[in-house]
């Protein structure tokens, strides 16, 4: 026994001498398989806080357009047009908090359609973000969820700062109003969802431009924005039932009234399948672009 201590080196010896006197605590089994939380919502956790690291970075160049247009719109046609106008027959409210109803949800919709085309193009082609993405356990469809969600928080963000600052020009809407930041969410869900199905088409950033004047601006202005969408032209009125917008719209100047009837009941399913197909269509057609 002494022979064969005498032939193992001092450092085993030294090892065998600590293990007898004060045993440490246990090693780790690097053999054993890594448990990565991979769940579908940690997976879409990932990706929307992967997109909020990078927006915050640079986060008063990305958060000022947002909220400094639609004030813009606000101030410029209710100090200026709003004079000209009686106080009454705009739902029920006066034409400032009309207005404000208005721009509190047309807010999200640029944010969440600029994010998703112009933004989602820039990943999708000149960075390779997704490609990378790939790369890990992540799934397509846990992609594009994780940054529709995260379209959909900044739209929730920015009908909250926006509502905050028509109140601060003197609206004065009903407590129901506290719902409008929800409105914005699906909204932004909604269009954010458009926007990527307009990627998934698009094959030079310079196109873009044909959506953002022919289709986003047009919609803004004829979904009741700045005036009733009823008694005009009967084409008017059809298109301006049938675009998105108009039923999120609708919900907000609801809660600035507070008054909520089965109308309102209507543009909410509207605006939520609206939503629900604009989703599933986004996701098949990005799942092509990414894979092609």
């Amino acid at each position: 026994m002494t022979d064969v201590k005498a032939d193992m080196p001092a450092v085993q010896l030294a090892a065998q001498a600590n293990e007898t006197t004060t045993p440490g605590p246990p090693l780790p089994d690097f053999g054993a398989p890594l448990r990565l939380r991979t769940n579908f919502f940690w997976s879409i956790y990932g990706v929307w806080f992967r997109h909020a690291r990078v927006y915050c970075k640079t986060l008063a160049a990305n958060a000022t357009p947002p909220i400094l247009e639609p004030l813009f719109f606000f101030t410029a046609i209710t100090l200026g047009l709003g004079q000209y106008l009686r106080p009454e027959g705009f739902a029920g409210l006066s034409y400032p908090a009309f207005v404000a109803s208005g721009i509190v949800v047309s807010s999200p919709m640029f944010t969440a359609i600029f994010e998703t085309t112009f933004g989602t193009f820039v990943r999708l082609v000149f960075q390779k973000t997704y490609d990378a993405m790939l790369g890990t356990h992540l799934r397509i469809s846990e992609m594009f969820v994780g940054e529709l969600l995260f379209c959909a928080t900044k739209g929730a963000a920015f009908s909250a700062i926006v509502l905050l600052m028509t109140l601060a020009f003197g609206v004065r809407p009903s407590p129901w109003c506290v719902l409008t930041p929800l409105v914005g969410f699906v909204t932004a869900y909604l269009f954010a969802s458009i926007g990527l199905i307009v990627t998934s088409y698009v094959k030079m950033i310079n196109n873009f431009a044909f959506f953002t004047s022919g289709v986003i601006t047009p919609l803004f202005f004829f979904s009741g924005t700045f005036f009733p969408i009823r008694g005009h032209h009967i084409a008017i009125d059809v298109i301006s039932y049938l675009v998105p917008l108009t039923p999120a719209i609708e919900l907000s100047r609801a809660c600035f009234k507070g008054v909520f009837t089965v109308e309102t009941l209507g543009f909410g399913a509207s605006l939520l399948v609206y939503a629900l197909i604009a989703h599933v269509v986004a996701l098949h057609r990005m799942t092509r672009r990414v894979l092609r």
